[in-house]
C-alpha cells in the first residue's frame, strides 16, 4: 500500500496557547512547507513536552516529515532491531520511543492518522521494546546459566516467558 506525503494529508492542526514556544519553533523550521511548519509550530506552543522532543530530534523530524510517515514509522520500529548489549538496546528503544512519540503525535494532531492508526503504532512500538526487552535479557541469563532447562536458542521464544499487557499495548487488534 502506498501513502501520500505527510505534508499533502494535513488536515487539521492545533490553535497555539504559548505563541512565543510557536513562534521559536516555526523559526526553527522555516525550511519546511509552510502546513508542516505550521503544525510543528502550534504543537510547540501547546506541548512543552513535545517542543523538547522538536529540538532534540529536529533533523530526524525533516526527513520523516518529508515522506510517508508510515515509512518514518517503520523505520522507527526497525532500528532496534539487532541492537547488541543493555545499555544499546535500553538506548535504541529510548530513541524508538521520543520519534514514536513524536510522530504520532504530529500525525493525530494533523489529522494523518485515525485515531486506530495512533493507538496502532504505540503498540507496535510497545510490543516490539517488551518482545527485545524479554529476549535479549532472557538470553542473558541463559548464558549465566540461571534459567534451569533453558538452552542458547531458547530466546527466540523468550524461554517460555509471557507478558501480558493492558492500556496503549493492548489497544492494538
Amino acid at each position: 500500500m502506498t501513502h501520500a506525503a505527510f505534508a499533502a494529508r494535513l488536515s487539521r492542526s492545533p490553535i497555539a496557547f504559548d505563541r512565543e514556544a510557536a513562534a521559536d519553533m516555526g523559526r526553527a523550521f522555516a525550511d519546511l512547507p509552510p502546513e508542516v511548519a505550521g503544525l510543528l509550530a502550534a504543537t510547540a506552543g501547546c506541548s512543552p513536552y513535545l517542543k523538547g522532543l522538536m529540538g532534540r530530534e529536529g533533523a530526524w523530524l525533516r526527513g520523516a516529515l518529508a515522506g510517508a510517515p508510515e515509512a518514518a514509522m517503520e523505520a522507527v520500529l526497525a532500528a532496534p532491531v539487532g541492537v547488541e548489549g543493555a545499555e544499546a538496546l535500553g538506548e535504541a528503544l529510548r530513541v524508538a520511543k521520543r520519534r514514536a512519540a513524536l510522530l504520532t503525535a504530529l500525525c493525530d494532531l494533523g489529522g494523518v492518522w485515525s485515531l486506530e492508526e495512533v493507538t496502532g503504532a504505540l503498540t507496535r512500538l510497545a510490543d516490539l521494546s517488551v518482545d527485545l526487552g524479554i529476549r535479549w535479557f532472557t538470553g542473558e541469563e541463559i548464558r549465566r546459566g540461571k534459567l534451569p532447562g533453558a538452552v542458547a536458542g531458547d530466546e527466540a521464544t523468550g524461554a517460555g516467558m509471557v507478558a501480558l499487557a493492558m492500556g496503549k499495548m493492548g489497544a492494538g487488534s
